[in-house]
């Protein structure tokens, strides 16, 4: 994955993009990046990987997601681009790195649905049912034995319908959280937030994933995602350990929720 490359190698520049923000111009805040504008490579710089997921996405599925724009993963793969030559030229844009968060979310939502055996296409629409809901109760299929352990459903998940991309989230108590939420959730703002990576309008109330999507100790909560989600963090001691670890590296203090 190039975004988890990216920021898992530069622990720290995440933190000055973050800081640099608020002392940047709110122009271009106001408005939703052209992200085609990315897509122009250096002749002599090397093309993302063609096996990336945002990739395969926008060449072969062509699917659309009814939270996205339409063309969200043409999106994706020349953000892809441009993020890749920016980083390989030295000057990683403040903006594009900030952005980066929310497509990381994003592109880990789609395997953490693979490796539970969904496809990104069901993940992606309305009004689909969770596959552990929608059937009774949840037996794990004998080509499903491979499920990451922190992504296997729990009871509430197999009582209750709910739409599938609740359970990609690699915390049983948060994914708990948020199927008991019920209607008080909202779903489409949570979903921007984490993941609207083509809007520059977006708070910082985000994820942070640095590395393999369905390792609880590689997601890390923003402090503006505490404040505004927190109430679905509660009784999730796994992602406050891994979110104070995450600051530790970057010597931030910890977060209490």
């Amino acid at each position: 994955m190039l975004a988890p490359f990216l920021l898992t190698n530069n622990p720290l520049l995440y933190s000055g993009a973050r800081q640099r923000k608020d002392v940047q111009s709110s122009g271009a805040a106001n408005n939703i990046h052209n992200l085609s504008s990315l897509s122009s490579p250096h002749p002599q710089s090397p093309l993302p990987p063609s096996g990336a997921i945002t990739c395969r996405l926008s060449r072969d599925e062509h699917f659309r997601c009814t939270f996205a724009p339409p063309n969200v993963h043409e999106l994706m793969a020349d953000f892809e681009t441009g993020a890749l030559h920016s980083y390989l030229g030295g000057s990683p844009q403040t903006d594009m790195l900030l952005n980066l968060s929310r497509m990381n979310v994003l592109r880990a939502a789609y395997q953490n649905a693979i490796a539970l055996g969904m496809t990104a296409e069901w993940l992606c629409q309305d009004d689909t049912i969770s596959i552990f809901s929608n059937h009774g109760p949840y037996v794990v299929p004998r080509n499903q034995v491979s499920i990451p352990y922190s992504l296997r459903p729990t009871a509430l998940q197999r009582a209750t319908p709910h739409h599938p991309w609740l359970d990609v989230f690699p915390f049983p108590c948060m994914r708990d959280n948020l199927i008991q939420a019920g209607d008080d959730l909202d779903d489409d703002e949570l979903c921007h937030d984490l993941t609207a990576f083509w809007d520059t309008r977006s708070s910082n109330a985000t994820l942070l994933v640095w590395g393999t999507p369905w390792d609880p100790k590689n997601w890390e909560v923003t402090e503006e995602f505490a404040k505004k989600w927190g109430v679905f963090l509660r009784g999730c001691p796994e992602i406050l350990r891994s979110t104070n670890s995450w600051r530790a590296r970057r010597g931030e203090r910890p977060l209490v929720w």
